[in-house]
């Protein structure tokens, strides 16, 4: 009986560290549908361990991390994200990165409270993710 009481002390503490959502999004734009039905697709991919989506005006750039073994068809899930997302939003500019430093750096622009920086940074973050071998 104390070892079940001891493992599920256990389970609920680390289910409270986990306090942030598949999906964080940061828009700079009135279109909310659009912003909303990537949120639903991006939450739905189980190959998805988190994401951040970045829209601004006619541009979407989303930064994700993998499961562990879903790792191994990095290239393949971007493409095939990239083209999901380009047929559904002809009008806008997709960028799609499975690169853990730009989820990171993508999270830290998230943080910025600045929107001339903001822009600057999203432009670099964009040089440094066609700059990935």
């Amino acid at each position: 009986m104390r070892k079940a009481f001891m493992a599920l002390s256990l389970l609920f503490i680390l289910a409270g560290c986990n306090d942030r959502e598949k999906v964080a999004t940061y828009s700079m734009t009135d279109n909310v549908q659009n912003q909303q039905e990537v949120e639903k697709l991006l939450k739905e991919d189980d190959a998805i361990e988190q994401a951040n989506l970045l829209v601004f005006e006619d541009e979407l750039f989303v930064a994700m991390q993998l499961k562990p073994f879903k790792k191994w068809n990095r290239e393949k899930i971007e493409k095939d994200w990239k083209k999901k997302l380009e047929d559904k939003f002809s009008d806008s500019k997709v960028n799609v990165s499975s690169d853990f430093k730009m989820f990171w750096e993508s999270t830290k622009l998230m943080e910025e409270n600045n929107q001339k920086k903001m822009l600057k940074e999203l432009h670099e973050l964009k040089k440094l993710a066609k700059e990935e071998t």
